[in-house]
C-alpha cells in the first residue's frame, strides 16, 4: 500500500509526509517557543513562586535561564550526532528513524508532562532527550531518502526534507502566538504528540533501505525487493545491484573513526574540504538565535502581537524562499549562490542593526527592521541554509565523506550552542550592536575565505573538485594516491563499465549521487 514503485506522485507523498512527521519534532519544537515565551516565563516564574521564591525570577535570571533551556538543545543534538554513525551502521536506516523517533516521542511526552505539573526542569529535559533523536534522525533521514528515492527524483525528495522542515517552523510559530495556542502550553506540546506517533507509524511497513541490505546484510533478496518496493520493477535492477556493490570495495579499508578524523587532520585536502565546510555553516550560525529569538527582539520596536505576526512573515518568508530554491538549486553554481546570498544576509544584519539604532530617534525606521528580517530569512532559505549543509559531501571522496561531514556538523553544533547561549544576554546589555560582533563579523571573516578557496562543485566530478582543492590547499605537486588510492584490479568484463578501475567507478557513481545531499 505504502509502496512508492517509483511514480512520482507517490514519491512525493511519501518523503513528503516522512519529511514533516520526522523533521516535526526538531522544526516545531524549536519555534513555539520564540512566540509563546512570555507563557514560558509566567510557568517558570509561578513555579519557583510556589517553591518559596517570593518575588519570583528577576529579568537577568530569567534571561540566563531561558537561554539555557533553548541552548540545551545544542548538547543532546550533538550527542545525537555522534551516535549517528554507529546506529545507522548496526540497525539500518529503517531502524535508525524508529529509535531516534521513539526518543523524540519520549521527550515530547515530557514536555506535555512538563505543561500539565507546570515543571520547567522537565521541559528543559524534554528538549535535551528531544535533540538527542532528531540528532540521530537528522542523518538517518538523508541516507533513507538517498537510498531509496530512485534517482531521477533524488534530488527533490533531498530538498524537500528541508522544506518540510521549514514548514514545520512556520507551524510553530504560528500556533505559539498568543491568539492561538501560545497561552495554552498543555495544547502547544501536546500538538507535537501526533507527528511523533505517526513517524514511528509509517516507519514500521516501509522496507530497509537496499544498500544497507545488501552491503551491510549481505542479503541480495531482501535488496532486490527493497527496490522494487521503492523504485518498481525495472529492467536493470539487478545491474543496479551490481552498482551498489562497487561500494563494498570501500568496506576492506575501513579504519576506526578516530583513525579517520586524524587522517582527515593531517591530509591538506581533507582539512581544507572540513575548514570550508565549517566556516559555510558559521555563515548559518545567526538562523538559530533569530528563530529563537525574533520575538523578543522585536519587541523592543513594536507590541508583542504585532512582534508574532512579523515573526510568522519572517519564518513564512523563509518558506517560501525554500520552494524557490527547488527550481534554482540546480541551475545556478553553489559558489555563487553562496557567496551572494551569504554577502546580502550578512549585510541584511548590519541594516537590522541600523534601522534598529535609528528606530529610536524616528520610530518609523522599526520597520526597516521588519525589511531586514524578512531579506534574511529570504537569503538563507533560498540557497545559503541548503547549501551551506550539504557543501561538504560535495567536496569529499567516498570513503571520508561521511567523517568529514560529521565533524563539520559537530563543530557547527558546538558553534552553534555557544553564539545562541550569549545572544539574548548580549542583547540584553549592549542591545543590537553585539550583532556585528558575534554574526556579521565572522560572517565576514568566512566569506572571504571561502571566496578564495572554495570550488565550484555543481555538474563535476567528485575527482575534479579534490583536484582544484589539492591546488588551492598547496598540495598539487602530491599525487591523489591519499584521497584517491589506485587499484588493480577491474570490474569483471561482463560488466558495462569494464574499461573503468572498481575505485573510479564508485567515484563516479558517488559523485553523481552528492548534487542532491541538500540537508
Amino acid at each position: 500500500m505504502l509502496a512508492p514503485k517509483g511514480k512520482l506522485v507517490s514519491c512525493i507523498l511519501l518523503y513528503g509526509f516522512l519529511g514533516i512527521v520526522v523533521n516535526f519534532p526538531e522544526g516545531y519544537t524549536n519555534s513555539f517557543p520564540n512566540t509563546s515565551y512570555l507563557s514560558f516565563q509566567k510557568m517558570m516564574n509561578g513555579s519557583f513562586i510556589k517553591r518559596g521564591l517570593k518575588d519570583g525570577l528577576s529579568s537577568s535570571t530569567f534571561t540566563w535561564l531561558w537561554s539555557a533551556t533553548l541552548n540545551i538543545w545544542f548538547i543532546g543534538y550533538l550527542i545525537g550526532t555522534f551516535a549517528t554513525p554507529f546506529v545507522t551502521e548496526n540497525y539500518g536506516r529503517k531502524w535508525s528513524l524508529i529509535i531516534s523517533n521513539g526518543i523524540a516521542l519520549f521527550g515530547t511526552f515530557l514536555g506535555f508532562m512538563s505543561a500539565i505539573f507546570q515543571i520547567p526542569e522537565l521541559f528543559i529535559i524534554s528538549r535535551f532527550v528531544i535533540s538527542i533523536g532528531t540528532g540521530i534522525s537528522f542523518g538517518s533521514l538523508m541516507l533513507f531518502m538517498q537510498e531509496t528515492s530512485p534517482t531521477e527524483y533524488r534530488g527533490m525528495t533531498s530538498f524537500m526534507s528541508e522544506t518540510a522542515f521549514i514548514a514545520t517552523i512556520v507551524l510553530g510559530v504560528g500556533f505559539g502566538m498568543g491568539g492561538v495556542f501560545g497561552k495554552n502550553l498543555l495544547v502547544l506540546t501536546g500538538i507535537a504528540l501526533v507527528p511523533a506517533i505517526l513517524s514511528i507509524l509509517i516507519m514500521i511497513p516501509l522496507k530497509e533501505t537496499p544498500k544497507f541490505l545488501l552491503i551491510n546484510r549481505q542479503n541480495r533478496k531482501a535488496a532486490l525487493e527493497s527496490i522494487i518496493f521503492y523504485q518498481g520493477e525495472k529492467n536493470d535492477v539487478e545491474s543496479m545491484l551490481d552498482e551498489i556493490l562497487l561500494e563494498t570495495e570501500d568496506a576492506d579499508e575501513r579504519e576506526p573513526i578516530w583513525h579517520s578524523v586524524i587522517t582527515v587532520i593531517k591530509t591538506p585536502v581533507l582539512r581544507l574540504a572540513f575548514i570550508i565546510g565549517c566556516l559555510a555553516t558559521q555563515t548559518i550560525v545567526p538562523s538559530w538565535p533569530l528563530l529563537y529569538l525574533s520575538t523578543d527582539i522585536l519587541s523592543v520596536h513594536f507590541p508583542e502581537d504585532e512582534a508574532q505576526y512579523i515573526s510568522l512573515g519572517f519564518i513564512g518568508a523563509n518558506f517560501i524562499a525554500g520552494i524557490c530554491g527547488l527550481v534554482i538549486i540546480e541551475k545556478i553554481g553553489r559558489r555563487p549562490l553562496l557567496l551572494t546570498m551569504g554577502s546580502i544576509n550578512t549585510l541584511s544584519i548590519i541594516f537590522y542593526v541600523i534601522f534598529d539604532r535609528l528606530a529610536f530617534s524616528e520610530p518609523n525606521f522599526k520597520w526597516g527592521t521588519v525589511a531586514s528580517l524578512i531579506l534574511f530569512g529570504v537569503t538563507y532559505g533560498v540557497a545559503l541554509g541548503p547549501i551551506a549543509f550539504f557543501i561538504t559531501s560535495e567536496l569529499v571522496v567516498q570513503k571520508y565523506r561521511s567523517v568529514v561531514q560529521s565533524m563539520v556538523f559537530a563543530v557547527n553544533t558546538v558553534v552553534n550552542f555557544t553564539f545562541s547561549f550569549v545572544t539574548l544576554p548580549l542583547f540584553d546589555q549592549f542591545t543590537s550592536i553585539s550583532f556585528i560582533f558575534i554574526f556579521v563579523c565572522p560572517s565576514i571573516l568566512s566569506l572571504i575565505y571561502l571566496y578564495f578557496k572554495m570550488p565550484e562543485t555543481l555538474g563535476r566530478e567528485i575527482h575534479e573538485v579534490v583536484e582544484e582543492l589539492e591546488m588551492k590547499s598547496g598540495n598539487e605537486k602530491k599525487k591523489r594516491n591519499t584521497v584517491f588510492p589506485k587499484v588493480n584490479k577491474t570490474i569483471d568484463s561482463s560488466s558495462p563499465k569494464s574499461t573503468i578501475s572498481e575505485t573510479a567507478a564508485h567515484y563516479i557513481k558517488a559523485g553523481n549521487a552528492v548534487d542532491f545531499n541538500l540537508s
